[in-house]
């Protein structure tokens, strides 16, 4: 009897490893499978200093996007995978912005005067 549990206990971990194994992230693409990398870097453009200025303020550094593509293809059946991840850049600490947005929520900005970045 107590071969039996035994025994059903190793059957039901092999069963639960061979799952987690089959989920692991990250799997490298199949044998053959042509993938394509891209990064795109696009700069926005910097806010007018003030109403009737059209140079923008030579210290306010731009935001900048960055996207990722990652296209993978798999020559025998023709399928197309791509995938696009975009991310912002941080917003500087100026005070044109926090008076547009705000002060920091954290403690320790609220306590201190704006810099930039």
């Amino acid at each position: 009897m107590k071969i039996q549990h035994l025994l059903t206990a190793v059957a039901a971990t092999a069963l639960i490893g061979g799952a987690a194994y089959a989920q692991q992230p990250g799997a490298a693409p199949a044998a053959g499978a042509a993938t394509t990398t891209t990064t795109t870097t696009a700069a926005t453009p910097a806010p007018a200093a003030a109403t009737g200025d059209t140079a923008a303020s030579p210290g306010a550094p731009t935001g900048t996007a960055v996207a990722t593509s990652v296209t993978t293809t798999d020559p025998a059946s023709g399928a197309t995978v791509t995938n696009v991840t975009v991310t912002n850049g941080p917003v500087p600490d100026t005070p044109e912005n926090r008076a547009k947005y705000g002060k920091p929520m954290s403690n320790a900005g609220k306590r201190t005067a704006p810099k930039g970045n």
